[in-house]
């Protein structure tokens, strides 16, 4: 609503680098210079992503941007704290995290949104179930599955290519802008999660 589709997932998937400066506090790993380099190359990329008006933002875009970091800082916060495996099959798992998530987002709009239920198309209907079904369904699964089988490094450096299938496809499919400028900022950003994803 407030960023485009490819600053979204940028900001978001910088959660690596936030990962790594939780661990310094709570795990006692102590950043080393590929640390530094890793957070340097990331905050450059995103950046210059959000530059591209010389960082006069409206409200809207503000929020936007701090919605995206609060999710990548969360998200790394509760990876660090939560590092041990639950012992549940990855599909109890999946069940739990997207039933109690789904729920909590259910209330919020329902007493938020005001939503217009006739207002819902088959389409409408058939992202709905997408939505369900593939990212928090069939992702999640492939997600605790991998981390069963590779090393948690390994598995992470797939991450990699979400920002840029979100950057990719709404250059594609909403006809975002995907130039230099932005392929730059991929580069930058996915490089300083690299290095970050290495020394974790």
């Amino acid at each position: 609503k407030y960023v485009t589709v490819g600053e979204g997932a940028l900001i978001a998937y910088t959660m690596p680098i936030w990962a790594m400066l939780f661990a310094w506090p709570f795990l006692q790993m102590r950043p080393a210079w590929r640390d530094v380099a890793a957070i340097v190359l990331g905050v450059a990329g995103v950046a210059l992503l959000l530059g591209a008006d010389g960082f006069s933002f409206t409200t809207g875009k503000l929020t936007g941007i701090a919605y995206a970091l609060a999710c990548a800082i969360l998200f790394a916060l509760g990876n660090v704290l939560n590092r041990k495996v639950l012992p549940m099959p990855p599909l109890v798992v999946a069940a739990w995290q997207v039933g109690l998530g789904c729920l909590a987002m259910l209330v919020l709009g329902v007493a938020f949104e005001h939503p217009d239920y006739a207002a819902i198309t088959p389409l409408g209907i058939a992202c709905f179930a997408y939505m369900t079904l593939v990212p928090m369904g069939i992702c999640y699964l492939t997600w605790f599955e991998t981390l069963r089988r590779l090393p948690p490094t390994s598995a992470s450096t797939g991450m990699l290519l979400v920002p840029v299938i979100g950057v990719v496809s709404a250059a594609l499919i909403l006809g975002e802008p995907l130039g230099l400028r932005e392929v730059a900022a991929m580069v930058l950003t996915l490089g300083g999660v690299t290095l970050a994803l290495r020394q974790s």
